[in-house]
């Protein structure tokens, strides 16, 4: 049976909703320096609108309130955020904590914050990377002790992203049974706010004896964070491929006006050459992120892991590119390549490196 690449009408529709939100809040730099230089690194009114249109929403499943985006639905909104170099935390709040939120959280922790989040009322961030474990996403020191009615949490989040924004920590930790999530209150915790290359807003985060009740514990658990690492891995793939666009997009634009000798750069074929290379690249990124959205299930997070390491490498190769043939411009703050490579940079660390990715490929084969 044909398989169609054409996205559905209601594919088309989420599409332009997306297109519509960076239209009207990151029209231009000038618009994305502005939300960047707000406390959370974000503008809270767009991201309110994110909630109201549903963006937010097409994370979580639709018996929990949301849209029920499929993996595709989410890379078509993903790209698009992409190219328009998004500076709100769709896919830390939205994909990862509101995915964790609706596959592992229980009645009570759903109506208490899930609802407010695809409201775009409250940003919910996961806290699990440590220091030590590198990229290994199953070591966990954080410790989650019994005692009496409560549980003691203790331990330390390195590289929490939209941590200065979260007023809820998804929090993994260790018991004697082996890891859970707790949800936890931002204002429980110590957080140490900076920025990350992309200009967002990151957090290290210590917990010094934070109390919580077993009732905070994430029924779903641990069981649930295995998909959601590899769902945001394959949206992080498309929204890569979104910003490796943009950056190909602005390239050849600009080699073909920009005169040296005098004639444009771009009638030389060593650049011809290597914009040749670059599109290559990106349309290689593309078919990734297809393979992985339309992966069946039993492939989908070996196929997410592959389409993760590829955009990954490449994006950031097409990055390099676009800020050599940009000469010194390309790495100022004047314009948008050097941000879009900066974002490309943090993308290419979601759960790991190109390298982490290829392990799981590899190990899942």
């Amino acid at each position: 049976m044909a398989i169609s690449f054409d996205p559905s009408e209601d594919q088309a529709l989420l599409k332009a909703a997306a297109e519509r939100f960076v239209h009207d809040c990151v029209p231009d730099l000038d618009a994305w320096r502005a939300a960047r230089r707000q406390p959370a690194g974000f503008a809270a009114d767009h991201w309110r609108r994110l909630g109201e249109s549903g963006l937010i929403g097409l994370a979580v499943s639709a018996g929990r309130g949301g849209l029920g985006g499929s993996v595709a639905d989410l890379a078509l909104v993903a790209e698009v955020f992409g190219r328009g170099v998004v500076p709100e935390p769709w896919l830390d709040g939205a994909v990862i904590a509101g995915g964790l939120l609706d596959a592992a959280g229980h009645a009570a922790q759903q109506a208490a914050v899930l609802e407010r989040l695809l409201a775009g009322e409250t940003v919910v961030a996961l806290a699990h990377v440590e220091r030590a474990a590198r990229f290994d996403l199953g070591q966990v020191d954080t410790r989650a002790t019994i005692q009496g009615d409560r549980v003691i949490l203790d331990g330390r989040k390195t590289a929490v992203l939209a941590g200065a924004a979260a007023e809820w920590l998804i929090v993994s930790a260790r018991d004697d049974a082996g890891i859970a999530l707790w949800l936890v209150p931002a204002a429980a915790t110590d957080r140490r706010v900076y920025a990350l290359a992309d200009g967002s807003l990151a957090a290290e985060v210590a917990l010094h004896g934070v109390a919580v009740t077993p009732a905070d514990r994430l029924a779903g658990g641990w069981e649930a964070f295995p998909g959601v690492v590899a769902r945001a891995r394959a949206v992080a793939a498309a929204e890569m491929l979104g910003a490796a666009a943009l950056l190909f997009d602005t390239t050849l634009a600009y080699v073909k006006t920009r005169q040296q000798f005098g004639q444009p750069i771009g009638r030389f074929q060593v650049i011809q050459h290597r914009m040749t290379d670059a599109y290559m690249a990106l349309e290689a990124m593309r078919s990734q992120v297809l393979r992985a959205a339309l992966a069946a299930p039993a492939d989908f997070a070996r196929a997410a892991a592959g389409a993760f390491a590829y955009c990954a490498d490449a994006g950031l190769a097409i990055g390099r590119e676009a800020v050599q043939l940009h000469g010194g411009m390309g790495v100022t703050d004047e314009l948008i390549v050097g941000h879009a490579l900066k974002r490309l940079h943090v993308l290419a660390l979601t759960f790991g490196d190109a390298t982490a990715a290829l392990d799981y490929w590899r190990e899942a084969a």
